[in-house]
């Protein structure tokens, strides 16, 4: 394969009436065309198609024809049957693929983690005022209890210890 044109074209530039006369079509759209009667076609005999073929130069006397391959050159069975990678390079790309995956997954689950407590976090801070003031109710709920004269129960316990000696 080379950078020059097996086939080159002719020098030619194309202008904007021709780009234009080959996008825009001839009648406007939805009509239908009318029928015009085929043209005849040209009769040209091989001298005079050889001779064009020279005057747009692809006839080039450069260009010599490229010889057909013999069959005796290409061989009937493949040489060479093994793996075109080698299994190490295939390990290789699996354990790396296996690697960068997990340390993804890890890495997922650590930003989870590091939200959820987060989250926590943020709940408790926002609720600290509300459990403060809750608790403050509940010890003075209390302490009003034990200041009104509900039901108590009072238990004594009185010994009496009395010493007799002989003398």
């Amino acid at each position: 394969m080379s950078t020059t044109p097996d086939h080159p074209a002719a020098a030619r530039q194309i202008s904007t009436e021709d780009l234009l006369q080959a996008l825009l079509p001839d009648t406007p759209a939805g009509a239908a065309p009318t029928r015009t009667a085929p043209a005849a076609e040209p009769v040209l005999d091989v001298a005079q198609l050889l001779e064009l073929a020279r005057a747009q130069g692809a006839l080039d006397a450069s260009r010599a024809a490229v010889p057909a391959p013999s069959a005796a050159v290409v061989p009937a069975t493949p040489t060479n049957s093994g793996p075109i990678v080698p299994r190490w390079a295939i390990g290789t790309a699996v354990a790396s693929v296996g690697l960068g995956a997990g340390s993804l997954l890890l890495g997922y689950a650590l930003d989870l983690l590091a939200t959820g407590a987060a989250a926590v976090a943020a709940g408790i801070s926002a609720a600290a005022p509300m459990l403060l003031i809750g608790a403050v109710l509940v010890a003075a709920l209390l302490g009003r209890r034990r200041a009104s004269g509900g039901v108590q129960v009072t238990q004594s316990m009185t010994q009496t210890v009395t010493i007799r000696g002989r003398r």
